[in-house]
Formats: structure tokens, C-alpha cells, sequence
């Protein structure tokens, strides 16, 4: 009669770590509930400009807005994947560009 071995447990891969079933489904659930409680955000009455349109706007290169939402530094809607600065936004940024061009 053959003896069979018991496998070892399975590891986790480097750099993972070992989770059981109910600290996914905890995790999940705390997810869940993050995501519920998020409140959506209110309809746009403003128009929308992309970066490029924006920048003609503004009389600014694209990749300077775009550095600047990189940094943080722009209050933009994101639709989808795609980017969209409002005219309030415009308006405050005209402000800073033209400081920014005579400096």
C-alpha cells in the first residue's frame, strides 16, 4: 500500500502576503461601504473644456495644464478617462497665466 503525502499549504508569492477568506470578504465589505457612502457629485451647470481647449483659452502650451493637474494645482471633472477644466476654472487660471507670463 502506497503512503500519499499531504501537500504543504500553499505560499504566497514574494512581496504578497497570505489572506484567508474572511479577511477578502472583509475587505470587500469594508470597500463596499466606502464606496456606497461616497455622495455623487452635483450636476454640472458650468461648461466643460478639454485640456487643449483649455490651453488655446488660456493662451498656454497643453503640457503646462497638464503638469499642473499632476501637481495638484487644477480643480478638474473627470469623465470617463478623459479631463475636463470648467469655466470657473478658467476664469481663475486666466489670472494666474497672466502673472505667470509676466514673471
Amino acid at each position: 500500500m502506497a503512503v500519499t503525502q499531504k501537500k504543504p499549504p500553499r505560499r504566497a508569492a514574494r512581496g504578497q502576503k497570505t489572506t484567508t477568506v474572511a479577511d477578502r470578504l472583509r475587505a470587500r465589505m469594508e470597500r463596499e461601504a466606502r464606496l456606497s457612502a461616497k455622495t455623487p457629485p452635483a450636476p454640472l451647470t458650468e461648461k466643460l473644456f478639454n485640456i487643449s481647449a483649455a490651453a488655446e483659452r488660456l493662451g498656454l502650451s497643453p503640457w503646462t495644464l497638464r503638469h499642473w493637474l499632476a501637481e495638484g494645482k487644477l480643480n478638474y471633472r473627470r469623465i470617463s478617462r478623459r479631463v475636463y477644466l470648467t469655466e470657473s476654472e478658467i476664469a481663475r487660471l486666466s489670472g494666474v497665466a497672466v502673472a505667470a507670463v509676466a514673471a
